[in-house]
């Protein structure tokens, strides 16, 4: 039973795009910002955990180890909190039927020790979700086809390109982030952002200083 499930879910992450590698907490973070229909797989020697997400929430679990497999809110008890997760994106009718199997119908379970709650400065009960627009210019010139990055430590929350007038938007949490703006010469400059309202509209200069104060 156990290597059906892996040789399933193995078969299913192939023919799926890979996403990053996260904590739980980064996972379910990054699940819930981009609404993301996937799985998270995290394998050890010793078992094996899948966290099949729906919509950008976490709708279905199941582990495996040498004992057996668990579904569901029973394997949800297994987590740790702990574990590195490989995300795919996959095609929301295979993520329903996985969940129609595997359902977790007791999400505080998920809740313990602050998950699925991310620390709000200004807002006691939930996190905001806004929208951060910047503009790259080189010099106060616009710039066109840069990339933008915006990064939680080593994490890639998020990416574009700039368009014509320089501009890219993202639809992200407020906090902290690091922005990082590369051409193709490579990266030229990065910054830290400070988000913490519905909407802002700040400017990244690569060939000057920086404004993103916000």
């Amino acid at each position: 039973m156990c290597m059906d499930i892996n040789g399933l879910m193995d078969e299913i992450l192939l023919q799926s795009a890979y996403e990053g590698c996260f904590t739980l907490d980064e996972l379910l973070h990054y699940s819930t910002v981009h609404s993301l229909t996937g799985i998270g797989a995290s394998k050890e020697q010793t078992h094996a955990f899948f966290l099949v997400l729906l919509g950008g929430e976490p709708d279905g679990a199941i582990f495996v180890d040498e004992k057996g497999t668990l579904f569901g809110d029973t394997a949800i008890l297994h987590l740790t909190g702990r574990e590195e997760f490989e995300l795919h994106r996959v095609a929301p009718p295979i993520a329903d039927a996985l969940v129609a199997r595997c359902r977790i119908f007791e999400k505080s379970h998920l809740k313990k020790n602050g998950r699925l709650e991310i620390p709000t400065i200004g807002t006691p009960n939930r996190q905001r979700v806004g929208v951060l627009c910047l503009t790259v210019q080189d010099s106060r010139a616009p710039l066109a086809g840069a990339h933008v990055s915006i990064r939680k430590g080593k994490l890639v929350i998020t990416s574009d390109v700039t368009d014509s007038g320089g501009r890219v938007c993202f639809r992200l949490l407020n906090g902290r982030y690091m922005c990082v703006v590369s051409d193709r010469t490579g990266e030229r400059t990065r910054c830290i952002i400070e988000f913490h309202e519905p909407q802002v509209e700040t400017c990244v200069d690569i060939g000057g200083t920086e404004d993103a104060s916000k």
